[in-house]
């Protein structure tokens, strides 16, 4: 489906939602990474699973995230597979929006990421806070949740960045032929 943006350039929303959901889990991956890092450095008897631990007892309750420490199958497995499905999401939401506001560049793309990532730390903030997702996620230290976000927002701005100025690239000669047939070419993220 074509649809155009505030600047009237034709979109493929496909493309970009495949993209933006690719980055997405990228981006969710790096954001794991971050926070089972640093989850550990503001809560006690924690360690490296705690993170998604904690993640899944939004689905599969209190019980899941309890004790912090040491791997259990069950909430590691639903708590990554819920973490990546969130960030699948997110990812493909930023791609649109950015392809909606015509956001062009390495460094405004990248820019609205961190954005996007500290407005994703406040619907997740409000979220815990209206007490969706039990009592162990309403423990998950801020701090953890904040960086984890800013750099969600970071990599998804530099991976569609990335993506998008090779597309530039490729566009160029569909654009000559656009041209000379008289049609405007349609383009990816932006």
């Amino acid at each position: 489906m074509q649809v155009t943006n505030i600047r009237g350039h034709r979109i493929r929303w496909r493309l970009v939602a495949a993209q933006g959901s690719v980055a997405g889990a990228l981006s969710a991956l790096v954001m794991l990474a971050v926070a089972t890092l640093t989850y550990p450095l503001f809560a006690d008897s924690s360690d490296g699973w705690t993170f998604l631990k904690v993640v899944s007892s939004a689905v599969l309750g209190d019980s899941a995230a309890s004790p912090l420490a040491g791997f259990d199958l069950v909430p590691v497995t639903v708590g990554l597979l819920l973490h990546l499905a969130i960030g699948v999401f997110v990812g493909a939401s930023y791609a649109m929006l950015a392809a909606l506001f015509d956001i062009e560049g390495w460094t405004p793309v990248t820019l609205f990421g961190l954005i996007y990532g500290a407005m994703a730390f406040v619907w997740s903030t409000v979220i815990i806070g209206a007490g969706l997702g039990g009592n162990a996620i309403q423990d998950l230290p801020l701090i953890v949740m904040l960086w984890g976000n800013m750099v969600f927002g970071f990599t998804a701005g530099v991976l569609l960045a990335t993506w998008a100025d090779r597309a530039d690239i490729d566009q160029i000669e569909s654009e000559h032929v656009a041209a000379f047939e008289g049609d405007t070419p349609a383009h990816g993220l932006h």
